[in-house]
């Protein structure tokens, strides 16, 4: 072996090294479970805090506002589960102080069910109208070119009598007083 394959070997098994451990570190890091070391008290914060709406800033739970009112309300959330609420009664809480809107998730009753089964139905039903409409376009251009085959064929008499007409009604544009056909 020369000296210069000896070489490309070498590096070629350093970087085959430096991937593989490369690779390691990175199936340890997406597999490594930080939740463990969480208390069970801040998760439940935590996920309170994302499902309850700051009231002031549209859209954003209180977990992502910097609202005043929304870290008050998210010291409130800590506060009443370290003297033992639960999560339903502490979304209770806000909800009776602010209203359902409060909540992230509409409720799964009443009128508020509809948000949460009118957009199934809706992609159910725009699958459905467009796989009709697919299968009627597909028959609809099938349907004329079937009619127009049996309606275009014409005998010689026919054809005679067609180009006839045809020749007619163009010597009669060519006449001075009539139109006459561009060039």
């Amino acid at each position: 072996m020369t000296y210069r394959n000896q070489n490309y070997m070498k590096n070629s098994k350093t970087i085959l090294t430096v991937a593989l451990a490369a690779l390691a570190i990175l199936a340890l890091a997406c597999t490594s479970n930080t939740d463990d070391d969480i208390p069970e008290i801040e998760r439940k914060t935590h996920s309170l805090n994302k499902a309850i709406m700051c009231p002031v800033c549209p859209g954003e739970s209180i977990d992502q506002s910097q609202n005043p009112l929304a870290v008050s309300m998210r010291g409130i959330v800590a506060e009443k589960l370290a003297d033992g609420w639960t999560g339903d009664q502490i979304k209770d809480f806000f909800v009776e102080r602010y209203g359902p809107s409060v909540l992230l998730e509409p409720p799964r009753e009443g009128i508020s069910l509809a948000a949460w089964v009118l957009p199934p139905m809706a992609v159910v039903v725009a699958i459905f109208a467009v796989f009709v409409g697919l299968r009627w376009m597909r028959r609809t251009t099938a349907i004329p070119s079937a009619v127009t085959s049996e309606n275009t064929v014409l005998t010689l008499d026919e054809q005679e009598s067609y180009f006839r007409r045809i020749e007619a009604a163009l010597d009669l544009d060519d006449t001075p007083d009539g139109p006459s056909l561009p060039s």
